[in-house]
C-alpha cells in the first residue's frame, strides 16, 4: 500500500465525524452533518416529537385544540375501556414528514430510514423513559407469515431492531406471532378493526410468565392491533407492557 493509501482515512470515519456530505434521509438533499445526522438541518425541525397533550394510556391528543386536560387524566374511552398495557410512548402524530418517512419505509421499501427513525424513537426514551421497569425483552407487532413472505421484511420490526442497537435492549422475534392472517386495517370503522384482529396473535407462556416486555408498532390509529397484541402477551403472563408507537393518528 502507497503511503497515500496508508494515509488516507476510512470513508466510514470520515461519515462518522461528519466530514463527509450526505443526503437527508427524508428530502435527498446533500448536506454536511455536524453531528452524524440522517436528516438535514431544515427536516430535522419537522420530524420532532410531539409535546402537545395526549392520553397517558392510548396516547390519542385531545380532539380539540382548546382542550387542555392534564396529559395525566385518561381519555372517556380509556376509562371506559382500559387497554392491556400499564404505559405508552408516543414518538409523533401520523402526518408531515413523519407519515412520509413511514409510508416509505411500509409501502416502498425504504429500509434505511429504519434505523434513524428507531434513533429518533430511542433518544425520546431516553429523555422521557416509561415508567414501568426496564424491559426483560422488546417485541415488535408481528406479520403473518405469508404476509411476511410477500413483503419481504416487517417494518416494525425493523424499528424496534435499530431502537435496540441504540438502547442495547434484546429483541426478540420469537416470543409472539401472528396465528392467522388478517385484512389490512386501513378503511375498516373502529368496530370491524377490532373484529379484524380479534385472537389474531399467539404468544410463548414460558418465556414470557413475568416479563417486563416493550411492544413496538410503527403506527396506532385505534389501537384494535396493539389490544389484541398485548393480550395475548397478558395471557402468555407478562408481568407489564409497555407499547411503544412510532407515529399515532391524530382522531379516531
Amino acid at each position: 500500500m502507497s503511503a497515500r493509501g496508508f494515509l488516507r482515512p476510512p470513508l466510514r470515519l470520515l461519515r462518522r465525524l461528519g466530514l463527509l456530505e450526505r443526503r437527508c434521509a427524508h428530502c435527498l438533499t446533500p448536506f454536511t452533518p455536524l453531528h452524524g445526522e440522517a436528516f438535514c438541518p431544515h427536516c430535522l425541525p419537522l420530524l420532532a416529537p410531539y409535546q402537545g397533550t395526549a392520553c397517558p394510556r392510548c396516547g390519542l391528543p385531545p380532539a380539540s385544540p382548546g382542550d387542555t386536560d392534564a396529559p395525566s387524566v385518561p381519555c372517556g374511552h380509556c376509562l371506559a375501556d382500559p387497554p392491556p398495557w400499564e404505559s405508552i410512548r408516543v414518538y409523533g402524530l401520523y402526518q408531515g414528514a413523519l407519515r412520509d418517512c413511514l409510508l416509505r419505509l411500509k409501502f416502498s421499501g425504504e429500509l434505511a430510514l429504519a434505523a434513524p427513525l428507531g434513533g429518533l424513537l430511542a433518544q425520546r426514551l431516553q429523555a422521557c423513559p416509561p415508567p414501568c421497569p426496564a424491559p426483560d425483552c422488546v417485541l415488535a407487532v408481528p406479520q403473518h407469515p405469508d404476509h411476511l413472505r410477500e413483503r419481504g421484511y416487517n417494518q416494525a420490526h425493523e424499528l424496534a431492531a435499530a431502537l435496540c442497537r441504540e438502547l442495547r435492549l434484546p429483541l426478540r422475534h420469537d416470543l409472539l406471532h401472528r396465528t392467522r392472517r388478517v385484512q389490512p386495517q386501513a378503511g375498516l370503522d373502529a368496530a370491524r378493526r377490532v373484529a379484524n384482529v380479534r385472537n389474531s396473535f399467539s404468544a410463548s407462556p414460558h418465556q414470557l410468565a413475568d416479563a417486563h416486555c416493550w411492544l413496538l408498532d410503527d403506527v396506532m390509529t385505534t389501537g384494535s392491533t396493539a389490544r389484541a397484541a398485548c393480550s395475548a402477551l397478558r395471557e402468555a403472563g407478562a408481568a407489564s407492557i409497555t407499547l411503544l408507537v412510532m407515529a399515532r393518528t391524530p382522531s379516531r
